[in-house]
């Protein structure tokens, strides 16, 4: 006579059902609480902010060579501090500028100038870090002083994706900020014909 433990036959058909309910939760999980705004009161409330701090990581991907590295970002209204660690071929670089000169230090003593940035990544570094434009796509605004190819916003008035200056930026994820009644880019990548940048940004600092 064959015996059925049903007890233990409905625990596993509750173990079963309850593995469905958590990966189907795993699955559908609930978008982040992003905040709405209509994209013109976004942009404007964006470029108020003229004194800020970033840090994060980036991923550099060039001549099918992918490197990660560290980055901490500080603009002061025009003046900026960028402080790039990790492999990448720089161990350590340190970009000091402004809208007439700019120096990248490798060490305390060896300092190169140039006019822009761009130009000085592209000699010192084998690629070029857009630096005059990211200061405005860091915080999902388009350059003003360029030309926009092509420009979206999502439904929650978010910059979603732009092209300008020969670079297509993709915004992926948004980070609402504490006391603040707007979010920023936490996700971008940057692309065009040559290399491919991503960030991540862990920290947003607006308030120095």
């Amino acid at each position: 006579m064959i015996t059925v433990d049903y007890k233990k036959k409905f625990r596993l058909i509750a173990l079963f059902f309850g593995m469905i309910f958590l990966a189907g939760c795993a699955y559908f999980q609930r978008p982040p609480s992003y905040i709405y705004a209509p994209q013109e009161k976004r942009q404007l409330e964006l470029q108020q902010i003229k004194n800020w701090a970033l840090a994060g990581s980036l991923s550099i991907t060039h001549n099918k060579k992918r490197d990660i590295a560290r980055f901490k970002w500080t603009q002061n209204q025009n003046d900026y501090i960028v402080n790039i660690s990790g492999p990448l071929n720089i161990n350590s670089i340190r970009i000091v500028g402004n809208p007439n000169n700019v120096e990248l230090w490798r060490t305390s003593k060896q300092c190169i100038k140039a006019s822009t940035p761009e130009q000085l990544t592209l000699d010192q570094l084998g690629w070029q870090l857009p630096v005059s434009n990211i200061r405005y796509w860091i915080l999902a605004l388009p350059t003003p002083t360029s030309k926009i190819d092509s420009i979206y916003f999502d439904q929650y008035g978010h910059l979603t994706d732009l092209k300008q200056n020969g670079w297509q930026i993709k915004y992926s994820e948004f980070q609402v900020q504490a006391g603040k009644n707007f979010d920023l880019p936490k996700i971008i990548e940057l692309k065009n014909k040559e290399i491919v940048i991503k960030l991540k940004i862990t920290e947003h600092n607006l308030n120095i």
